[in-house]
């Protein structure tokens, strides 16, 4: 059983600077601020805050040299491909995450502080929401009462609901369509689709 979510890839006692409560369906998203030189902090995002025209730009800019840098092996070049863009997609969202949060982006790889990201859905939707709350005071360092962490646990707590609902709509339309005579996903025994 998994005791705590939030401490997987960091060295045991360890804690992120930066930790993303991400939230596939929903446009809003938590960042949370652990940097040591700052004083703990959350802020609630949206995704139009973070990916407007700007981000497109280096995102479209950088994907664009990554597509024409094929160097000696273009079949090896094709074939890594999907993983040099998933690392671009990452570091220019991160970068445009980071200015949002008031820290430009550092010049050097290693100068980057620890991100953990944490995606709220299948087995942590599933998960009581008084445990996401209880890993957040804990990152937070705070003590029950403190009017700044009932807020951020209210936002949690809403964002995990209307993930919550939002997949239940989603499954439901997918049932729906499923059960249509015309879809490829349903299918009956006694039919013969050859």
């Amino acid at each position: 059983m998994l005791e705590d979510p939030f401490y997987g890839p960091l060295p045991e006692g360890e804690r992120p600077d930066l930790m993303l409560y991400i939230f596939p369906h929903l446009p809003e998203f938590l960042a949370v601020d652990l940097r040591e030189d700052l004083v703990p902090k959350v802020v609630l995002l949206h995704t139009d805050e973070v990916f407007q025209e700007r981000f497109f730009h280096f995102l479209e800019t950088e994907v664009s040299a990554v597509m024409r840098d094929s160097g000696s092996f273009p079949f090896a070049h094709l074939i890594n491909l999907p993983l040099r863009l998933e690392e671009v997609i990452r570091g220019v969202a991160m970068s445009v995450i980071m200015e949002r949060l008031g820290a430009p982006p550092p010049e050097k790889d290693e100068d980057w502080p620890t991100v953990v990201v944490f995606v709220i859905s299948g087995g942590a939707l599933a998960m009581p929401s008084a445990r996401l709350l209880h890993s957040l005071r804990e990152l937070l360092q705070a003590q029950p009462g403190d009017p700044y962490l009932d807020e951020w646990e209210k936002a949690l707590s809403r964002l995990v609901a209307e993930e919550n609902a939002q997949l239940q709509k989603l499954s439901q339309q997918e049932l729906t369509e499923a059960m249509r005579d015309d879809s490829p996903d349903y299918f009956t025994l006694w039919e013969n689709r050859n």
